[in-house]
């Protein structure tokens, strides 16, 4: 019961973090729906599943290769940049046009993306796996359970976010949209710049 405790605050510590995908969940529940929102984080429990593995079986190359390489941070930093200028200038609501395969299937890349790219993520995750192995000194079975937990509480606390976010897009309208979408855009594009001149 204890590890569980521990997993779910690990999981609320994280939920309350406002990063890029935060925004991004709350941008497409709002603009393109509740069910599209769901694809979204698909993509970043997915892609936060895949980190925690790695980092679990190889810490030490992370550490070197990703989370201190300039190479890493100016590749991540140029990809949210060019999600900005995208969400600024070339987002529309064309879903209709669109195949729902298609549209889900792209939704979910940008959410495994998003997460995969951004440095703190990767940290964040390096500093709770740290955590789990040499402070709780949990057993591999333990360490799952941990992460098992954690991850449910984030996966519980974005559907509620999402919900949310999509009561409310029925008081947006094509000017409030608009806007969203800059707003989105401009946010992407500063992470981008942060992650490349820290």
């Amino acid at each position: 019961m204890d590890i569980i405790l521990k997993g779910i605050l690990t999981g609320l510590f994280l939920s309350i973090f406002i990063g890029a995908t935060f925004f991004m969940l709350i941008e497409t529940s709002m603009t393109r729906g509740f069910r599209a929102a769901l694809w979204f984080d698909a993509g970043v429990l997915i892609c936060d599943a895949l980190i925690i593995t790695t980092v679990y079986f190889f810490t030490a190359w992370i550490t070197k290769t990703l989370v201190h390489n300039t190479y890493f941070n100016l590749a991540g930093g140029l990809v949210f940049m060019g999600f900005g200028v995208n969400y600024i200038f070339s987002r529309q609501r064309n879903d209709a046009a669109q195949g729902a395969k298609s549209r889900n299937t792209r939704l979910f890349m940008n959410g495994f993306f998003i997460n995969l790219l951004n440095p703190s993520v990767v940290i964040f995750w390096l500093g709770a796996v740290a955590l789990a192995l040499s402070q709780f000194r949990f057993t591999g079975r333990q360490t799952f359970l941990y992460f098992a937990s954690a991850l449910s509480v984030v996966a519980l606390t974005d559907l509620l976010k999402a919900y949310f976010a999509y009561r409310l897009s029925a008081f947006i309208n094509a000017r409030i949209l608009k806007g969203i979408y800059i707003f989105s855009g401009l946010l992407m594009i500063s992470l981008g710049l942060y992650i490349i001149f820290r």
